[in-house]
């Protein structure tokens, strides 16, 4: 039988046991790189949203000018757009103004890090923010837990009518087109001759469709391959001088779409779409074959309304 005295010896000694280690606050670790002069990327992981990049899965542009940066995009969470806003306040003497280039949140939900700056995004972009702000949060929070905490999404402020932006030295093209989603916003740095074409573009990661128009999305691409860019940052993937991320979005696009209408042709079920998996010639890319099940199912419906006759119409 345990004496009175012994308990509490026990008990003082159990005081003294340390306690388990607080896990630490996921970090955001960003690896900046000067693609052209006065013009850094930080490249997002080329995954689809998850723990383990905890949201950072979009390219960030910033441009220096003699006011401090101009941030493209602002990042997945909170905590994104915080690391991202001490890189600007610390190499590049603070923040100007940011761009939101459309409303999908691993762009902007990390707006809150710059809310003592001018957010800028397009009229449509603004109205898509606000709406679906809400449902985003809730569907992030429980895919990323902790990496989403204190983030309160924050819409940006419209951008009046004009194609053109300019700050601390440095003048930008803004182009307000759609496709990949409702509203896109591209931006062309004149000093650099450098596109910032958002999601228009991906290079080496699947597209992704939630909102896609792939008739309006062609034409975004064909208005793009026209301009005389020195350097192509896409939405998801690498810099590159070349038109490879034209030429392998348009081949996604195409491709996908091609492989629906058959499907939805055929009499298909989406279970057997998405059983056949990636086209083989992306099978390959980042987030693949996620971005591919994500889509089929985010967009069978507008293939499989097309291949059947409206109940009740003319035949």
């Amino acid at each position: 039988m345990i004496s009175r005295r012994q308990a509490l010896i026990g008990g003082t000694a159990a005081l003294m046991l340390p306690l388990p280690a607080r896990p630490a606050a996921p970090e955001y670790r960003l690896s900046p790189q000067q693609v052209a002069d006065g013009v850094w990327l930080i490249e997002g992981a080329r995954d689809s949203f998850g723990p383990r990049n905890g949201g950072a899965i979009c390219n960030i542009v910033m441009l220096a000018t003699h006011a401090g940066a101009i941030v493209i995009d602002t990042g997945g969470t909170a905590r994104h757009g915080a690391a991202l806003r001490r890189f600007a306040d610390q190499k590049l003497g603070g923040v100007a103004a940011s761009f939101n280039t459309h409303h999908h949140p691993d762009h902007w939900f990390g707006n809150q890090a710059f809310a003592d700056r001018p957010i800028h995004v397009l009229p449509m972009t603004a109205r898509l923010q606000a709406g679906n702000a809400q449902a985003l949060s809730d569907g992030l929070y429980r895919i990323l837990g902790g990496w989403m905490s204190g983030t309160a999404p924050l819409p940006g402020n419209p951008l009046p009518a004009g194609d053109g932006f300019g700050a601390g030295g440095r003048d930008l093209r803004l182009l307000a087109l759609s496709g990949h989603s409702q509203a896109d916003l591209a931006l062309v740095d004149r000093a650099t001759g450098t596109l910032i074409a958002g999601d228009l573009l991906f290079l080496d990661r699947a597209p992704s469709f939630p909102d896609a128009d792939a008739d309006m999305w062609r034409a975004s691409l064909d208005l793009l391959a026209g301009l005389p860019a020195s350097g192509i940052v896409p939405g998801h993937g690498p810099f590159a001088r070349d038109s490879r991320a034209f030429v392998q979005t348009r081949a996604y696009l195409d491709g996908f779409h091609d492989r629906m209408a058959r499907a939805a042709d055929l009499g298909l079920a989406p279970s057997e779409a998405l059983a056949a998996g990636p086209m083989p010639d992306f099978v390959g890319l980042g987030a693949n074959p996620e971005e591919y099940r994500r889509a089929v199912i985010q967009r069978w419906r507008d293939f499989e309304d097309q291949a059947l006759p409206l109940i009740g119409g003319s035949v």
